[in-house]
């Protein structure tokens, strides 16, 4: 779950980052574009204005005239020799011409301040451009011209440019909004929800010289980025619950099924351990039967003996099944091997001869190690028992002992018809069984292998098995001590 987690939100943070890079871009389009629109109605103006003062007569009826029929110029000053020659400040002046006349009054006293914004270079000065100044708080756009001693300057009107300006816009960027303004003046603003003075714009930028007061302010409607990122985080708290509760299920399950497999155990092994006792009286009895009657009639021994045989098989049944069910208690003596292998040779050969098998022991040499005789009697036993079982048909058995200088080797080998290398992985495995002719009408439980594999390891040795050609061989390896 932390894995899914950490990269659901490296997810949702890469594709929040990548909308923000999207909205950033697109705010930046759009504002560049809408800075072209308003540059564009400027160089309009000035183009229309740089025209008109290349022809324009300074007669002082013919610039009135011209400042009472053209929309786009408020007034007009004219200097010479840097003195305000109109509008006449030795006649009566209107209030909008002296309001003029104050307003260009730093510019006859000093005329380099028209300079002061205009691109220049080293061998020519400039002879036309625009001057900013504040009117009674609003910005007058001014557009000048020089010739020979002459300075002619045009102040813009400043509605009516603005007019020009919003007029010619197309700033419909829904669901986003956008604001003009001019030193904190609101000029124009676009929005289908209104902007309030708290909200933060996504991407701002001033225009330049001489709009440099203007300020042009891009809002981005929030609503898809935020669906998105709850949306995504939804998903991923969905898919980590969704985790927690498989993990939960399994969890209860791998709970149940090691509590049944528990319980199942417990029960086998409570009933063989009831079955162990009565079943050990029959074998006594039926045994005490037969010593009395085996000369009296053979028919009722031979009966009795099939008795005892099958009393006994049961017997290890369930000495099998109780192995399987708890720990061995362990005896560590020293062993003669030698004479451990002899007696286990002895026992078995009788068995194998009833079956026509031919069993070999073949030691090398004189060993011995500290280990549990028992255990490995049972081991050893539970191969040879495995050979006789499901190997007859090779009429041979070795048992052969070796050492090295570490261990002690004991080896069962068969001539069997062996099993398939799928089978040879799993036949260490509880319960399960060999399907094939070989264990066809032959009993047994599937766990005399496991049993022998655990007690080996107890022993700290192991067991291998291997396929020959033919028959296969178990190994049974004891550490020396």
């Amino acid at each position: 779950m932390g894995v899914i987690s950490y990269f659901g939100f490296r997810a949702l943070t890469q594709e929040s980052t990548l909308n923000e890079y999207q909205t950033q871009q697109l705010a930046k389009s759009h504002v560049a574009q809408t800075q072209s629109f308003i540059l564009q109605q400027l160089n309009q103006k000035q183009v229309r204005l740089d025209a008109m003062l290349a022809y324009l007569s300074l007669d002082k009826n013919a610039l009135h005239t011209l400042i009472s029929q053209d929309s786009d110029i408020e007034n007009i000053f004219v200097l010479q020799k840097n003195k305000l020659a109109f509008p006449d400040i030795s006649q009566p002046l209107s209030l909008k011409d002296q309001t003029l006349a104050e307003l260009i009054m730093p510019i006859s006293h000093d005329p380099t301040l028209l300079m002061a914004k205009q691109p220049t270079s080293e061998d020519k000065s400039p002879n036309s451009g625009w001057l900013v100044l504040q009117d009674n708080n609003y910005p007058a756009l001014i557009y000048w011209r020089k010739t020979d001693e002459d300075t002619v300057g045009i102040k813009l009107s400043y509605v009516k440019f603005l007019a020009d300006v919003i007029s010619a816009l197309d700033t419909n960027f829904t669901p986003d909004g956008i604001k003009i303004s001019d030193n904190g003046q609101v000029l124009y603003q676009l929005s289908p929800e209104p902007i309030g003075n708290n909200q933060t714009p996504s991407y701002s930028q001033n225009l330049p010289f001489p709009l440099h007061g203007w300020q042009i302010d891009y809002y981005t409607a929030p609503v898809k980025g935020q669906s998105l990122y709850y949306l995504g985080t939804i998903l991923i708290v969905t898919i980590i619950l969704a985790v927690g509760f498989m993990a939960f299920m399994l969890y209860r399950e791998f709970n149940r099924a090691t509590r049944l497999a528990s319980q199942q155990v417990s029960f086998v092994g409570q009933v063989s351990h009831e079955l162990k006792t009565p079943l050990t009286n029959i074998t006594l009895y039926a045994e005490m039967l037969n010593e009395m009657e085996a000369e009296e009639n053979d028919q009722r021994a031979h009966y009795l003996g099939v008795i005892i045989s099958e009393s006994q098989r049961l017997s290890r049944l369930i000495q099998n099944v109780l192995t399987f069910t708890k720990l061995p208690q362990i005896c560590i003596r020293q062993v003669d091997i030698n004479q451990l292998m002899n007696q286990i040779y002895t026992a078995f050969k009788p068995v194998f001869e009833a079956k026509e098998i031919h069993l070999n022991l073949n030691i090398n040499g004189q060993l011995s190690t500290k280990t549990d005789v028992d255990l490995v009697t049972q081991i050893i036993s539970n191969l040879l028992s495995n050979a006789e079982k499901y190997a007859a048909t090779g009429k041979q058995v070795d048992l052969n002992v070796e050492q090295d200088n570490d261990n002690i080797f004991i080896h069962i080998r068969d001539y069997g018809n062996g099993i398939t290398a799928k089978e040879l992985k799993q036949i260490f495995q509880p319960f399960y069984r060999v399907r094939s002719s070989i264990t066809e009408g032959v009993s047994g439980t599937g766990i005399g292998l496991t049993i022998a594999r655990q007690l080996a390891e107890t022993l700290s040795g192991e067991i291998n098995a291997i396929n020959n050609e033919p028959g296969m061989t178990f190994t049974l390896r004891l550490p020396k001590r």
